[in-house]
């Protein structure tokens, strides 16, 4: 049996802040579901519309008449060309059944599957479902699947009892990718070729904007031998010189990391990484210790410094917290990028501006200013669901630039006037522009620091510069 992959093409507007500074990340959901199809004796193809830039007419010509499987994964901002690809396909190729995965679809499945979007939408984790498809198991034994009979009706199959074990996975089918084609966010390598990875599937934290339904409530990982087995290949393969650790709280479990750092300097392994981590996720110890083994980057999720909102939004953390971490980090030299949010619950004009000037006194080298996108499936996103308090359901606006929640606190405009405003005040405070200049960087290091600045102003100034100052 063939089966088509595709992660659909998506279409960041001009006036996103994240159509300057985004990565572009290997599909590694659809690589390890490729690599575990063809692994029972068949044939998949990966179409990486996103990567390739591809349109949808284009992304149906790549497609071979005698397949029997189009599986396409969606997140929520990409879930509208999603739909149109499934309907071209449908149009095009009858006899192909159509299968949906990923994050909006494993919350929408009765919905796409009745409506017949799909045949049938894969729910969580893929990578049994997929191994029970690929056997010839009947649908209705195959867990995580959500799947129409020939009479129309929904079958929503029970979940599995069991999650993957990530050491147990094949690697990603890389070579069926455009391998050339992605990086790391701009400013969070220190050399290319850089590529994004996954290490562990889970988070400790809680908050009620983040989604954890997909992979159960308990943090999984990857051993540390299997990561190096993974780098190694990556760098022999593909000539990665840096891996960003896109794991949703790297340091979850902090022996695993020192294993991990152990081994990259007992194998003498030569690359550069940045990883996502809490702020009561790190010691100094673990700090250093990475800085050793190579990290020069990590990615504080602090959101806000109005203790009030971080209740609100379940994070867990205060903002002691947050000064403890950014002490240990600078004294192991790595380099921080901070991620905040506007527009929480409980936002005010006063905490906008508490939570920017917080940035700007920190000394952090970058910042991103994202404003709060509940997503489908979290706990926000029911809450102001059920009280109507949501501004639309155009999900391809919910793209962490526009303002989803009708507060109370605080206007719409208002909260996209200091979206602005915060990489205006961030990025071009002439004492931040003189402590790159006159900082010991490498060239390659100044470079991204211009380039991050000189693009982010271009793109204020052309395009997204507010008239009335705030």
């Amino acid at each position: 049996m063939k089966f088509v992959f595709i992660n659909p093409s998506r279409d960041i507007a001009a006036k996103n802040i994240w159509r300057i500074i985004n990565s572009e990340n290997p599909p590694l959901g659809l690589a390890l579901l490729s690599a575990i199809w063809d692994a029972q004796g068949h044939t998949s193809q990966i179409i990486d519309a996103a990567a390739l830039q591809l349109k949808i007419p284009e992304i149906i010509a790549m497609i071979n008449p005698v397949t029997d499987f189009v599986g396409i994964t969606a997140t929520t901002p990409e879930i509208s060309r999603a739909l149109v690809i499934a309907r071209k396909v449908r149009e095009t190729f009858p006899g192909i059944k159509i299968i949906m995965g990923g994050v909006h679809p494993t919350v929408f499945h009765e919905e796409l599957v009745r409506d017949k979007f799909c045949d049938m939408v894969v729910r969580n984790e893929g990578e049994i479902s997929i191994t029970e498809l690929a056997r010839g198991t009947p649908c209705n034994l195959i867990p995580n699947l959500t799947w129409r009979k020939s009479d129309s009706e929904v079958v929503v199959n029970p979940d599995a009892e069991t999650y993957a074990d990530l050491n147990n996975l094949p690697l990603p089918a890389y070579h069926k990718l455009p391998m050339h084609l992605y990086h790391s966010a701009l400013g969070a390598a220190r050399q290319a070729p850089s590529i994004g990875m996954i290490t562990s599937r889970g988070c400790p934290g809680k908050c009620t904007f983040c989604f954890s339904g997909m992979f159960g409530s308990q943090i999984r990982l990857m051993s540390p031998a299997r990561i190096i087995e993974h780098i190694e290949h990556l760098q022999k393969n593909y000539g990665i010189n840096e891996i960003s650790f896109y794991d949703d709280t790297f340091t979850a479990n902090k022996k695993n990391v020192v294993q991990l750092c152990q081994l990259i300097l007992a194998k003498k392994i030569k690359f550069t990484w940045s990883c996502f981590a809490r702020v009561d996720s790190v010691t100094p110890e673990l700090l250093l210790l990475m800085g050793k083994a190579g990290c020069h980057q990590i990615m504080y999720g602090f959101e806000t410094v109005d203790e009030n909102i971080l209740k609100n939004i379940n994070k867990g953390l205060s903002v002691a917290q947050f000064q403890k971490a950014i002490g240990w980090t600078k004294a192991a030299k790595i380099n921080i990028r901070g991620a905040f949010m506007l527009g929480n619950p409980g936002e005010t004009l006063a905490s906008m501006e508490r939570t920017i000037n917080y940035a700007k006194t920190i000394g952090i080298p970058f910042a991103v200013f994202n404003i709060t996108t509940p997503y489908p499936g979290t706990a926000m996103y029911n809450e102001f669901a059920s009280k109507n308090l949501l501004l639309h359901r155009n999900w391809e606006l919910y793209n962490l630039a526009e303002p989803i929640l009708k507060l109370d606190t605080v206007s719409e405009e208002a909260v996209k006037q200091f979206y602005y405003k915060a990489y205006r005040d961030f990025y071009l405070r002439p004492d931040f522009i003189l402590r790159h200049i006159f900082a010991k960087h490498t060239l390659a290091e100044l470079l991204i620091y211009v380039k991050a600045a000189v693009r982010i102003t271009g793109l204020l100034f052309r395009n997204i510069f507010p008239k009335q100052s705030l």
